[in-house]
């Protein structure tokens, strides 16, 4: 986990995909488990959950948005499957890598979903 003041980002917890793909992978899901236990702490109570989608920069803008999106949206049933509501769930396509895009590696790394608690 990371706090940047009020607000935590589970940084191991990216949920990353396939190349244009909107379905996570098995660590996807166990991750997703182990957020809604996070959640289920006491010192958690009244935090917003953020699912932030994000592609690699291999298709076109439009493309890369809506495919962002999606994933995000995905996530969210994820969660909400689980009892848990997103508060914001959101794509941003290409913006912001973590990685290169020059390699296939940094392009998987840009394929996620953030998941902020705010």
């Amino acid at each position: 986990l990371s706090l940047v003041g009020s607000e935590m980002c589970i940084r191991d917890s990216y949920t990353q995909f396939v190349s244009g793909s909107a379905a996570p992978d098995g660590k996807a899901l166990r991750d997703i488990n182990r957020i809604v236990d996070l959640l289920a702490r006491p010192e958690n109570a009244g935090r917003q959950l953020l699912l932030l989608g994000f592609s690699d920069a291999s298709g076109s803008p439009a493309t890369n948005s809506e495919l962002s999106s999606s994933r995000a949206k995905v996530v969210a049933q994820e969660f909400s499957l689980r009892g848990l509501q997103p508060a914001i769930v959101e794509g941003f396509g290409s913006a912001l890598p973590i990685q290169s895009n020059e390699t296939d590696q940094g392009r998987a790394k840009n394929r996620r979903v953030e998941v902020w608690l705010k």
